[in-house]
């Protein structure tokens, strides 16, 4: 299917063009757009999203199709929102395989659908960026784009992890409306690991205290790496980890080896790597990004099973490192209700939906109600069960 790659505005002030790559958009026109979300986001980075194209990560072959909204001016690029056409679920961290099913028993096609969000990355953030459009001319572009699917018989359009400012928007369009709950760490100004175990009920703290004594008693030791300290025989052994891992667990390594070298080349300062070391061998490692403001723990590789490691590496090595670093929050990846227990507290996370056809969206919307009842009462049990003394507060 090729699918048409122009659109009108109902802004007439707006034109809407959409973009097979990242790259097809000079770097001189991004400099409006560069401080804009990317700059606390690092996931809407268009360095990021260029990596993936560039790694061969993200593809038409591999179910991923950019095609990218922009939005000019006369010859300005005045916005961006990622976009691409799917060909699968997997990657996306918002489960609709139950929707693609009942397509599929209908006779009718789910896949291709449309997908706004950062490729492989469970992260809430800004996902259209622009120099200081009205409410309206936003609304505009979402319209488009919504005319666009339908003309081009696109099943679905799917906006994954919006930050606040997007849900405002979107709260305002007919998108159906879907929460989730991720595991959050937030910093209340803690000095050391110690004072944030304090702040912690004593099961929980002396449970923490005894996997940690456990990996250490083990001989385990840790080395961060920045991007820019990293060499391409660190990221060679880091790979190895990571598809191991993935393969392991049948899932589906995306990430090519290109990708990790290549994103430290381009975003080396917002890239660490920690690797796991015992007998000077290092048989265990995690990927991390960062901003100015948060930590991210992205993807975990072992070449070996050691009870405890996973949660040393990807939970407290992390905790230690946004207190070490001043970071507000560590957002250490989707799901995982055993992190709670660990000093992560629930956050709701949300997506948005368009379905275009009107008897699939009704029912898709009646499931909806019924299952963001479900998260409302398990985010209470969650926060109910929180492993701190006294609820953290917001930064």
């Amino acid at each position: 299917m090729s699918p048409k790659i122009s659109s009108t505005s109902p802004d007439r002030d707006l034109t809407i063009k959409f973009i097979e790559s990242i790259s097809d958009i000079a770097e001189s026109e991004w400099l409006q757009l560069a401080s804009i979300g990317s700059s606390l986001n690092p996931f809407v980075d268009p360095r990021f999203l260029s990596v993936l194209e560039k790694s061969q990560s993200v593809t038409a072959e591999k179910g991923w199709k950019p095609l990218h909204v922009a939005a000019y001016t006369g010859n300005q690029l005045v916005a961006f929102m990622p976009l691409y056409l799917k060909g699968h679920s997997f990657g996306e961290f918002v489960f609709d395989w139950a929707w693609a099913n009942a397509y599929q028993r209908h006779g009718l096609e789910y896949y291709p659908k449309a997908l706004t969000a950062s490729p492989l990355s469970p992260i809430t953030g800004p996902r259209l960026l622009h120099c200081g459009l009205t409410t309206e001319q936003q609304l505009a572009i979402v319209a488009a784009v919504s005319d666009w699917l339908q003309q081009n018989h696109i099943s679905s359009w799917h906006i994954n992890f919006p930050d606040p400012e997007g849900r405002a928007l979107l709260d305002q369009t007919d998108l159906l409306t879907r929460r989730d709950v991720q595991f959050h760490w937030r910093n209340q100004g803690y000095t050391c690991f110690d004072e944030f175990l304090s702040n912690l009920k004593a099961k929980k703290r002396k449970n923490i205290l005894r996997e940690r004594r456990h990996v250490s008693a083990r001989g385990w030791t840790f080395e961060w790496l920045s991007g820019i300290e990293a060499t391409m025989e660190d990221w060679q052994c880091f790979y190895e980890l990571y598809k191991k891992t993935f393969d392991e667990k049948g899932s589906w390594s995306q990430l090519t080896p290109e990708f990790f070298p290549q994103l430290a080349e381009s975003m080396g300062e917002q890239v660490l790597l920690l690797f796991a070391r015992k007998d000077a061998q290092r048989l265990a490692g995690a990927f991390f990004i960062k901003s100015e403001t948060h930590l991210y723990g992205r993807y975990w590789g072992a070449l070996i099973d050691e009870e405890f490691l996973h949660f040393e590496t990807c939970y407290y090595q992390g905790i230690e490192y946004a207190i070490a670093h001043q970071l507000e929050v560590f957002e250490p990846g989707a799901q995982g209700e055993h992190k709670l227990a660990r000093g992560f507290n629930p956050v709701l996370t949300y997506s948005y939906h368009y379905i275009v056809e009107p008897a699939f969206r009704e029912a898709i919307d009646k499931a909806l109600r019924y299952e963001s009842k479900e998260i409302e009462q398990l985010f209470e049990y969650y926060q109910s069960h929180s492993a701190y003394k006294l609820e953290p507060k917001d930064p």
